[in-house]
């Protein structure tokens, strides 16, 4: 494979009646539910409603991991040999600048999605020293080719005349997506135990949604389980209408409940100004209420920041406080 050259960046009776209107509201319900899911599904679609005001970062953790990060982007794509994408990178520009190695993120877009509708929030990660690495398909859910491009990125670490030769610290890798790529964050995670770090899933959906696709011949080959993680694991879910369809607050509730180790619940209200919702980490939705949080678990679990640390650590973590976040929990 080749890297293309990168682009920086700055970062019937009486009752009858009574019935068929029954009958009539529950079509209806129906209705809107499916016409939900189906809007949902399609990344850049903005919620229904307005957000409450308020949302600006509560806690001194969130507000400077919201931050832009101290060093200069770029990003890239890795191409196979006939000049088709395999990889795009969000990457420090200068990793002579880091003073230390930089951590690596693998991540997996939601159903239909790419890279570049997620290029805030990658782009904010790679100012905070991570090298992200995301492969440019529309179907993640196996969490396959996940473990591949962190695997491409090790191998290059160790590849002479490699740009991330002796640059990358390879023993320090997280697996993060949303959605469909939250399901594959979490199957890469428990299918290579000794590659990935942590996890971080966004609007993971509720198992029923999951089906066979381009990446998953079967069903069963994208389904995945939060129990057989050894990882620590940071939920994010919102109160948003769609995510009630695709994935609740009570449903992000119940794999936090089924984690056996480490983990954290984060429920975010608003972004943006606006409800936050499924679609809201992409760039068309205004997901900056979900990068200070996202950084900072990235910043504790991957390079040991204290810092950050305080804001899921402790009897009463920052998080769990923040009037943003209703419902989030951490243990």
């Amino acid at each position: 494979m080749r890297v293309l050259p990168a682009t920086s960046t700055g970062r019937g009776d009486g009752a009858a009646p009574h019935r068929t209107a029954r009958t009539l509201r529950s079509c209806l319900a129906l209705a809107v539910i499916v016409l939900l899911a189906s809007i949902a599904a399609r990344p850049g679609v903005r919620s229904l409603f307005v957000a409450p005001e308020g949302d600006a970062p509560a806690g001194p953790v969130e507000a400077d991991y919201s931050s832009a990060g101290r060093y200069v982007t770029t990003t890239q794509v890795v191409a196979d040999p006939a000049g088709t994408a395999r990889y795009q990178l969000f990457r420090p520009a200068d990793y002579s600048t880091l003073g230390f190695l930089s951590p690596i993120v693998t991540w997996g877009d939601g159903t239909g999605a790419t890279p570049g509708q997620y290029s805030a929030l990658l782009d904010h990660l790679a100012s905070y020293g991570f090298t992200v690495i995301a492969p440019d398909q529309r179907n993640t859910g196996s969490g396959d080719e996940m473990a591949a491009a962190a695997r491409y990125l090790i191998a290059q670490a160790g590849t002479a005349g490699s740009i991330f030769k002796g640059r990358l610290d390879v023993d320090r890798v997280a697996a993060a997506g949303h959605s469909q790529g939250a399901g594959g964050a979490v199957r890469a995670a428990t299918g290579n135990p000794g590659l990935i770090d942590t996890v971080v899933t966004i609007s993971l959906p509720s198992t029923r949604w999951v089906m066979a696709n381009a990446d998953c011949p079967t069903k069963a080959e994208c389904m995945f389980d939060v129990a057989r993680l050894s990882q620590p694991v940071f939920l994010v879910g919102t109160h948003g209408v769609f995510d009630s369809v695709i994935a609740s607050a009570s449903t992000e509730r119940g794999f936090y409940d089924q984690v056996p180790g480490r983990a954290v619940l984060g429920l975010i209200r608003s972004s943006g100004g606006k409800v936050a919702d499924h679609n809201s980490v992409t760039d068309g939705d205004g997901p900056r209420g979900f990068l200070g949080y996202v950084t900072a678990w990235l910043c504790a679990e991957l390079r040991g920041d204290t810092t950050a640390a305080a804001a899921f650590d402790g009897t009463r973590p920052e998080l769990v406080d923040n009037a943003n976040w209703p419902g989030s929990a951490a243990r």
